[in-house]
């Protein structure tokens, strides 16, 4: 292989960027809804402002609307750029994240000015495909797949099984709703124990 290097494919929402508190200003500020995690969805936890029930079907438009108008305010997760730029001096960073490919241009800059200057893809969907892809493109020595949501890691489980998998639900707020990935290695969610297992997985730098 010689030249190849190992990649890191994390996710953005809730591993490297806070989501769940600047999504309740948005929906608070712009639409007079509440969210309340009582349960691990984000539809059918958010009420208007009688307190009924926002119907699922009114997800995607909200979510739209938060990248469109506030992703300026979603802060990194403690210690995630810090981690990132260490494993960046040995290791190609992509951020796999759900989201629409114009906000990734967006998200592209936002990382970048919080001191995360790594390529950005949009997906929608499961991770395994792109994953996949990202595998063929980059033919890296060894592949780290970090994630908050438990039906990625199957996804990935399923196409790519020789990936590490990392599950990290980093939002405080979330990880008592989150239960652990069935097919995650491990589950870690501060970056601060994080890095130190994937270093012990790359070994020592050639």
């Amino acid at each position: 292989m010689g030249m190849s290097r190992p990649l890191i494919i994390s996710d953005c929402d809730g591993v490297l960027l806070e989501f769940a508190a600047p999504f309740t200003t948005y929906l608070a500020d712009a639409h007079a809804m509440t969210l309340r995690l009582d349960s691990y969805a984000l539809s059918g936890n958010i009420r208007d402002a009688a307190g009924e029930a926002v119907p699922a079907s009114a997800f995607p438009a909200l979510l739209d609307g938060f990248f469109t108008t506030h992703m300026p305010q979603q802060t990194p997760i403690s210690g995630a750029a810090e981690a990132l730029a260490q494993l960046a001096r040995r290791c190609d960073v992509v951020v796999l994240t759900n989201i629409a490919e114009h906000h990734a241009h967006t998200r592209t800059r936002e990382l970048a000015r919080m001191g995360m200057p790594y390529r950005v893809i949009g997906n929608h969907g499961p991770k395994g495909p792109p994953l996949a892809a990202l595998l063929a493109e980059y033919q890296p020595s060894a592949a780290v797949f970090i994630d908050d949501l438990p039906p990625h890691h199957s996804s990935v489980a399923t196409l790519t099984p020789h990936v590490h998998r990392l599950h990290m639900v980093a939002e405080i707020e979330l990880r008592h709703l989150i239960p652990d990935a069935a097919d995650a290695h491990v589950r870690i969610d501060h970056w601060a124990q994080a890095l130190p297992h994937i270093e012990s997985l790359l070994g020592d730098p050639a």
